[in-house]
C-alpha cells in the first residue's frame, strides 16, 4: 500500500531559519486595493493592453471605483467583445484608446442593451457614417438607454420645431447636447428665449448651428448677447445667421469692437459698404484678426489695449 505521510518520506525538510537558496521571484501578492495603475504594470495583461490601445490610465485613476473594475477585468475575456463591438460600430482602431479614456464604464454595460442602443439609431435613418461620428465624439452616449435618448431627442424636437433631419443634424453635431443635464438645457432655453427674446424660427438657427450655446455658461451667454445687441446694435436676425459670435467671451469682442471704432471700421450693416461680419470679429487670432478684420499692424493693436 502506498504511503505518502511525512514520516515515510525520506526527504530534509528546511528549517524555518535555514537560509533560502530557491527563486521565489514568481511568487507575488494578489493584486490589492490601489489608487494607481503603476505598479500593476508589469504584471498585468489587462493594463498592457490599454496601454497599447493607447487608453490615458492617468485620467481614470480620478475615479477609484473605474481603477478597481478594471483590475477585475481579464482583457481577452472581458473587454475583447467590446472592442469589438465598437470597431464594428466604426469607431477606428486610433480613436479607441479616446473612447475607453472617456468611457470606461462601458465594460458594465449589458452587451445585449448596447445592440439595442444601435438598432435604435439605424431605426431613425441614422447612417453607418453618422453613428461612428457620434460614438467618437461622445463616447458616453452609449451609457444612455434608448428611452432616455428618446425622451431628449423628442424634447428638443418639440421645444424647436426640428425636422426630423434637423434632429439627426443636431445629433451628430452635438451629440453631447443630447446627453446633457437637461435642467442646465431648460435653463438655457429659457435665457436665449425670454432674456435675449430670440423668436422660435432664431433659436433654431442658433442650435443648429452653434449648439454648444447651450452647454456654455448661461451667463456669459447673456452677457456677449448683451453687448451684440446692445452696444453693437446688431439685430437678432444677423445674430442668429451667424451665432458662433454668441460663444465669444465678451471682454475679446470688447476689445476688438471697440479698436475697429477707434479706426472708425466698425461696420456691421451688411447693406453697407465696409461690412465687417461679426463672426470674422470673433474668428482667428489677433494677428488674423489685424490683417483681415482691422488692416492694421498687430503692435498698433497693442498699443490701443494698453490704454483700453
Amino acid at each position: 500500500m502506498f504511503s505518502d505521510a511525512l514520516e515515510d518520506i525520506d526527504i530534509k525538510l528546511p528549517g524555518p531559519l535555514d537560509r533560502c537558496t530557491e527563486d521565489l521571484s514568481h511568487i507575488v501578492p494578489e493584486l490589492g486595493p490601489t489608487y494607481n495603475f503603476a505598479k500593476y504594470a508589469d504584471r498585468s495583461n489587462t493594463i498592457q493592453q490599454l496601454v497599447k490601445l493607447g487608453v490615458e490610465l492617468y485620467k481614470l485613476e480620478r475615479d477609484r471605483d473605474v481603477i478597481e473594475m478594471i483590475l477585475s477585468l481579464d482583457f481577452d475575456k472581458h473587454m475583447k467583445p467590446y472592442i469589438q463591438f465598437l470597431h464594428d460600430c466604426g469607431v477606428s482602431s486610433e480613436n479607441l484608446g479616446n473612447f475607453i479614456t472617456k468611457n470606461p464604464y462601458i465594460f458594465k454595460e449589458d452587451m445585449d442593451d448596447l445592440y439595442t442602443r444601435i438598432r435604435y439609431l439605424k431605426a431613425h435613418n441614422y447612417t453607418s457614417e453618422m453613428i461612428q461620428v457620434i460614438l467618437t465624439r461622445h463616447p458616453p452616449w452609449l451609457s444612455f438607454n434608448t428611452r432616455e435618448i428618446d425622451t431628449r431627442l423628442g424634447h428638443f424636437q418639440v421645444t424647436f420645431e426640428l425636422s426630423g433631419h434637423d434632429v439627426r443634424c443636431l445629433t451628430v453635431h452635438s451629440p453631447k447636447l443630447i446627453t446633457y443635464d437637461m435642467e442646465r438645457i431648460k435653463y438655457s432655453t429659457f435665457a436665449v428665449k425670454e432674456e435675449m427674446c430670440f423668436n422660435t424660427r432664431e433659436m433654431r438657427l442658433i442650435l443648429l448651428n452653434a449648439p454648444h450655446v447651450w452647454i456654455r455658461a448661461r451667463s456669459k451667454v447673456v452677457e456677449t448677447f448683451d453687448y451684440l445687441h446692445n452696444h453693437m446694435e446688431l439685430p437678432h436676425k444677423l445674430i442668429s445667421q451667424q451665432p458662433k459670435v454668441l460663444l465669444c467671451k465678451r471682454p475679446r469682442l470688447e476689445k476688438r469692437d471697440q479698436f475697429l471704432a477707434y479706426l472708425k471700421r466698425n461696420q456691421y450693416d451688411p447693406k453697407k459698404p465696409l461690412y465687417v461680419s461679426p463672426l470674422a470679429l470673433v474668428e482667428g487670432s489677433d494677428t488674423d484678426f489685424c490683417i483681415n478684420v482691422a488692416k492694421a499692424s498687430v503692435s498698433t493693436y497693442n498699443e490701443f489695449l494698453k490704454s483700453f
